[in-house]
């Protein structure tokens, strides 16, 4: 595997942890309500968005010095 999936293989896997993260917020809230394990899952959520985005800046960053050599 060279480094260009492995990024992509991780920027992705931020993004399905978002989406698992939501859901067991979701899931956590209707079944026992709101309570701040709840708000600290969806807080999860958001940071793994977030760390999505950094990641995928820093592939387009990285690639685009790479095309530039």
């Amino acid at each position: 595997m060279n480094k260009k999936n492995f990024f992509v293989i991780i920027e992705y896997a931020w993004i399905v942890m978002a989406a698992f993260c939501l859901g067991m917020g979701i899931y956590y809230q209707v079944k026992v309500g709101a309570d701040k394990a709840a708000y600290m899952i969806y807080a999860l959520s958001v940071i793994s968005l977030g760390m999505f985005g950094v990641r995928r800046m820093q592939r387009k960053n990285n690639e685009k010095r790479r095309s530039r050599k």
